[in-house]
């Protein structure tokens, strides 16, 4: 069961870093102080992207590693992201059996003050990260001349990523790259594209990056502002890849909220896609079990498993930058023949436990009447958040009409499975 590392190791060892969220520090501290007293050496690497920490055990010697983080939600809220030995996040079976800990209440001793443990530093995570992502760089691409405009959402990317992209010789323009603890996430960053479309236009710029709080995940803009999202980005990476023949099993791996243009788009290509559950830790599952190499969310998270096994933005963001200069193409250019489905995404703040809304016998049967319909191929995915107390609603069809219909339906149904 013991999945962090060497039970036994006498020299056990984690690694924590976090975002700049201000209940970050404060968790920090509290999850130090307890592993110390329990023996455990913890390395501090501060304010860094997720994916750095992931990179950092892969390469050390650690047991596992703590990323703390809200990720895309507000500066109120706060969690942890836990890393195994390979630096992988861990799996759901993994996670429920950290839970049962937890439930059960159940503590390892403290350790006399011989056997305490110590806080340890380490700058050459920082330094080791930023030469790893200018690594993947393939030596002949040159991006001076490409004007680019980056928002990091005032989050673990405010520095890494400028100072970064500046070395490879990006025309920059920064934005929320000043966090003060409270400003993580608000109106910046990949939640709000809008704010990046128009600093693209005002700024005549080429390309728009944004990340969110742990720099995870990418979304883009085109010189015109028009938004980009993973699965579009997915698409331009599986058809430049292909191109290249670097593209293992002729396949990529995204989720059920993936939109019908993406398939469409592939198919074209005789790329296959499979599709998982939401969250980049099944894709990353997925990825490996069909030996791809290109997998990722709408939202997104996008895995270039030739490089890494996790979400990291600055990568992708640096992966689409090559791409580009490989096409010698705009970004708008390679996207001409993908076409949007109408999607809907609606989030409900339910009064009762999801189980009833899930057990409902008519509203299954009513889903299942919908998904009947050959002619415009509706998808229907309703689930719980995985941050949030809220259920999550998609629908997409090849029919505005009929997507919007299906989404209306289905949540009056809802809402009165709920008694809202």
């Amino acid at each position: 069961m013991f999945f962090f590392g060497k039970k036994k190791s006498l020299n056990r060892k984690i690694i924590i870093g976090k975002d700049t969220r201000l209940s970050s520090y404060m968790v920090e501290s509290i999850i130090t102080g307890v592993m110390l007293s329990r023996g455990w050496n913890c390395v501090s690497i501060g304010v860094i992207p997720t994916s750095a920490i992931s990179r950092a055990i892969k390469i050390g010697d650690y047991d596992f590693g703590i990323m703390i983080s809200a990720s895309h939600n507000s500066f109120e809220d706060n969690g942890i992201k836990i890393f195994n030995k390979k630096g992988e996040k861990l799996t759901d079976n993994e996670e429920l059996q950290v839970e049962e800990i937890i439930n059960l209440k159940k503590q390892s001793p403290l350790c006399t003050d011989l056997k305490i443990g110590k806080i340890q530093k380490n700058d050459d995570v920082y330094v080791n990260y930023k030469k790893y992502l200018l690594s993947t760089i393939p030596k002949k691409i040159n991006f001076s001349g490409l004007k680019v405009v980056v928002d990091c959402a005032n989050g673990s990317a405010y520095k890494v990523a400028p100072e970064i992209f500046s070395e490879v010789g990006l025309d920059l323009i920064c934005h929320s790259t000043k966090p003060n603890g409270k400003n993580i996430n608000k109106n910046c960053g990949a939640l709000h594209p809008k704010n990046l479309s128009k600093l693209v236009r005002n700024h005549k710029a080429d390309l728009g990056i944004s990340f969110d709080g742990d720099s995870d995940r990418l979304i883009l803009c085109d010189k015109n502002g028009q938004i980009i999202n993973g699965d579009k980005i997915l698409a331009i990476a599986a058809s430049s890849m292909l191109k290249q023949n670097k593209l293992k099993s002729k396949a990529i791996v995204s989720t059920k909220m993936a939109n019908i243009g993406l398939e469409d788009y592939l198919n074209e290509r005789g790329i296959k896609l499979f599709l998982t559950d939401v969250g980049d830790r099944y894709v990353m599952e997925e990825m490996k079990r069909r030996n791809v190499n290109l997998g990722g969310e709408q939202s997104g998270h996008l895995i270039f498993s030739d490089h890494s096994f996790t979400g990291d933005g600055i990568l992708s963001a640096l992966q689409v930058f090559t791409i580009l200069q490989i096409e010698n193409k705009q970004i708008h250019e390679l996207l001409d023949d993908f076409n949007i489905f109408p999607q809907n995404l609606v989030n409900l703040d339910l009064h009762s436990d999801t189980k009833k809304i899930f057990d409902n016998s008519r509203l299954n049967k009513t889903i299942l009447n919908f998904l009947d319909n050959k002619q415009d191929e509706p998808k229907i995915l309703i689930r719980k958040s995985g941050t949030e107390n809220l259920l999550r609603i998609m629908v997409q069809s090849r029919s505005l009409k009929v997507t919007n219909h299906i989404s209306q339906t289905l949540v009056d149904m809802i809402k009165g499975i709920d008694g809202i």
